[in-house]
């Protein structure tokens, strides 16, 4: 054997020495000629026979002695590649095994790495491994519907100007990585259009985590936020916990109330958005993290700043696009959409079908919503259960919504008919543009659907197949049931 042959073969049995010490798999190496040159404690166990005995020997010799009954070693000296196949050991048991041909400069097998597993033992690895590839298969398919019916139960009405800018600014933003802070009344939605954010961006298929900083104790936040290391403090889990920040990676965090969170947090807050790294409580390595930011609070963080209760430098990394909710009371349009599409769902939800009268909508518009859209859905629930016939009435004294003082005045005639089956005389003007013309006919038909669906938008939407906003835009809604209570 040439000089450079043997440096390369001793270099490779010494690098295999160091692997074969601790490598799980049997390691079994051969010379071009089926001498055995190593083999490790695995393959002593696999083969039923020390190592000792092996060594040395010819492959021929071994399996002549019962050791096992073919050497894919052999094998890949003779095709000069790699050969996989299942052997029989003295035992009856069958491994699967993989031979290695190593070569030199010249193309020349120097000496087969042989590597073998006991076969029951990778089927029943392949069995757990399909098991667990099909229950994170399941676990994806839970989430995405858990995310989808939250997102579904949570929708953006913009009926109103006020609205409608707010929506075409956050269409702009969604599809940007950059850090949004919402600003609002209570009530108002911002939990909502930071979902709308979210799931108009290219982060949609991934995590939406919300967290409400003033609803966790001062104590917790930073360990809820960031997570801990095993024993980082008392009444920690034994093995840890990964933080909402980690669970949100390559997602989105939204920090409801973040006028809430205490100083000494904000200050790690700040470090985690500028470097990307999280470093859990009592632990000394950081974890990359991929998080897109939504904040938004109800207080005037400007003033905080100014009072020293909110840093600064924070401040202006979270407030890169401002977004501005208005209160209910400014959106009068959305005052009324949004009343007909909590309706329609508690109707649904409870097996009613009530609808809201002319002197019902008409206090709505008038009164201050100080809880905005949240009192908005609630009240409409508390009525839709409360009331007794199907017209829900409403009286307003002192800026408060009540229930009718007179519950016999509840109409309880039927309201909610399907539309029949008679056609509509529709008047059809002798000149105009065919542009005018056919805005009249389309005007005074849905009209006629309204009315018989007793002024039910939703209904009426489903009939005339448009968005319930089609409605709103084309005909006057309080108009209609105004003529309607005057029938009634």
């Amino acid at each position: 054997m040439a000089k450079k042959d043997r440096d390369l073969k001793e270099s490779v049995s010494h690098s295999l020495e160091e692997i074969m010490k601790t490598d799980y798999d049997s390691i079994f190496v051969t010379d071009p000629e089926g001498i055995v040159m190593m083999a490790n404690s695995t393959a002593e166990r696999l083969l039923k026979t020390a190592a000792s005995e092996m060594i040395g020997s010819n492959v021929n010799q071994l399996m002549g002695r019962g050791y096992y009954d073919r050497s894919t070693a052999m094998e890949a000296v003779e095709k000069k590649a790699t050969v996989t196949g299942t052997i029989i050991n003295r035992d009856g048991q069958s491994l699967l095994t993989t031979s290695s041909p190593i070569f030199d400069a010249e193309g020349k097998v120097i000496m087969v790495i042989s590597t073998c597993r006991d076969e029951e033992t990778l089927v029943k690895f392949a069995e757990k491994l399909d098991k667990e590839r099909a229950d994170a298969r399941r676990f994806k398919e839970e989430v995405q519907y858990l995310r989808n019916l939250k997102f579904e139960n949570h929708c953006l009405v913009a009926e109103s100007q006020a609205m409608k800018n707010t929506l075409l600014k956050a269409n702009t933003v969604a599809p940007t990585d950059s850090s949004v802070l919402l600003f609002g009344e209570s009530g108002t939605g911002k939990e909502v259009l930071a979902e709308y954010l979210h799931r108009n961006s290219h982060r949609a298929k991934e995590a939406f985590i919300s967290v409400n900083c003033g609803a966790i104790p001062e104590s917790l936040i930073e360990s809820e936020l960031f997570g801990y290391e095993k024993g980082s403090f008392t009444g920690a889990d034994a093995k840890g916990k990964p933080g909402l920040f980690e669970i949100a990676d390559k997602g989105t965090i939204f920090l409801d109330e973040i006028g809430e969170m205490p100083l000494t947090v904000q200050v790690r807050l700040l470090r985690v958005l500028d470097s990307g790294d999280v470093r859990r409580l009592g632990g000394t390595t950081n974890r990359k993290i991929d998080v897109r930011l939504i904040s938004a609070t109800n207080r005037d963080l400007k003033k905080m700043v100014d009072d020293k209760s909110f840093r600064e430098d924070l401040y202006y990394r979270i407030n890169v696009i401002p977004l501005r909710l208005t209160p209910l009371q400014e959106r009068p349009e959305d005052v009324l959409a949004l009343s007909d599409l909590f309706l329609e769902k508690f109707n649904k939800k409870y097996g009613y079908n009530k609808v809201l009268s002319k002197i019902t909508l008409d206090g709505f518009l008038k009164y201050k919503w100080p809880g905005n859209v949240r009192e908005l859905r609630n009240l409409i629930e508390r009525l839709v259960i409360t009331n007794a016939g199907n017209s829900i009435e409403y009286y307003e004294e002192e800026n408060v919504i009540s229930l009718p003082r007179d519950i016999e005045r509840v109409r309880n005639s039927e309201v909610n008919r399907e539309t029949n089956n008679e056609s509509y005389n529709i008047s059809i003007p002798n000149k105009g543009s065919l542009k005018d013309v056919m805005g009249l006919i389309e005007k005074e038909y849905i009209i006629k659907v309204l009315q018989d669906c007793k002024g039910c938008v939703s209904k009426a939407a489903n009939i005339l197949e448009v968005d319930r906003s089609a409605v709103y835009r084309k005909v006057p809604i309080l108009d209609i049931r105004d003529q309607l209570d005057k029938i009634k």
